[in-house]
C-alpha cells in the first residue's frame, strides 16, 4: 500500500512532466498551426468525460485510476486535474501571445507540482490544506520557468509567478468542484494579462 506522501509525489511527477511536454510542444507548435493548437486539448477533455463511463474494464483506465487518481476524485470527477487542466490553459493560448501564454502554463505545471512535493514534506505553517513553505516554493519554482519564456521580461516573469502562487495559496477549499489550482491559476493570470495589457517583449 502505498504511503499518501509517495503518491502524490508520484501525481506531481507525472503533472510535472506532462505539464513540462504541454508547455514546449504549445511553444513550438502554435507558431506553425496556430490556434487550432487547442483542439487535442479539447478532444481529451471530451475524452477524459466519457472514459470513466465506457470504460469500465480498460486496462490502461483501471491502471490511471488506481495509481494517479485521488479517492475522492474517483467517486466525484475522474481525471478531475487533468480536465481542469486542459481548460484553464486554453484561454492563455486563444487569448495571448505564445510566450506570454507558455509562461503561464510553465507556473502552473511547475509551481503547482512543487509546491504539493514541498509543501507535503515540509509544510509547517498551515493555511487550511496549504501552506506557506510550499507556495514560497511554487513562487520560486514557477519563476525561473517563466522566466524561460520570458527571457527579457524578469519583472512580468517574477510578478505571473506571485500572482500564481498567492492564488493557488488562496484556495483552501479543495473539495469544492470548481475550486481547482488547475482551473484557477491560468485563468487569474490569464485574466490579468489581459486587464493589464502587459506588452510581450519581442
Amino acid at each position: 500500500m502505498e504511503t499518501s506522501y509517495f503518491f502524490e509525489v508520484k501525481r506531481q511527477l507525472v503533472h510535472l512532466i506532462v505539464g513540462v511536454c504541454i508547455t514546449f510542444g504549445v511553444y513550438v507548435l502554435e507558431p506553425l498551426v496556430g490556434k487550432v493548437i487547442v483542439l487535442p486539448l479539447m478532444l481529451s477533455v471530451v475524452v477524459m468525460l466519457v472514459l470513466p463511463r465506457i470504460g469500465g474494464e480498460l486496462k490502461v483506465h483501471n491502471h490511471l485510476l488506481v495509481h494517479f487518481e485521488r479517492p475522492k476524485d474517483i467517486r466525484s470527477l475522474p481525471y478531475r486535474g487533468a480536465i481542469f487542466y486542459c481548460l484553464g490553459i486554453t484561454p492563455a493560448i486563444l487569448l495571448l501571445d505564445i510566450n506570454t501564454a507558455c509562461a503561464i502554463i510553465a507556473i502552473l505545471s511547475i509551481g503547482d507540482s512543487t509546491s504539493t512535493i514541498v509543501g507535503r514534506k515540509y509544510g509547517r505553517h498551515r493555511i487550511g490544506h496549504k501552506s506557506i513553505e510550499g507556495s514560497i516554493a511554487f513562487v520560486f519554482s514557477s519563476f525561473f520557468g517563466a522566466l524561460f519564456f520570458l527571457p527579457d521580461d524578469l519583472i512580468k516573469a517574477a510578478v505571473f509567478a506571485l500572482l500564481g502562487g498567492l492564488t493557488e495559496l488562496s484556495n483552501i477549499r479543495h473539495d469544492h468542484l470548481l475550486l481547482d489550482d488547475n482551473l484557477l491559476v491560468p485563468i487569474a493570470l490569464t485574466l490579468v494579462a489581459l486587464l493589464t495589457r502587459i506588452p510581450p517583449f519581442m
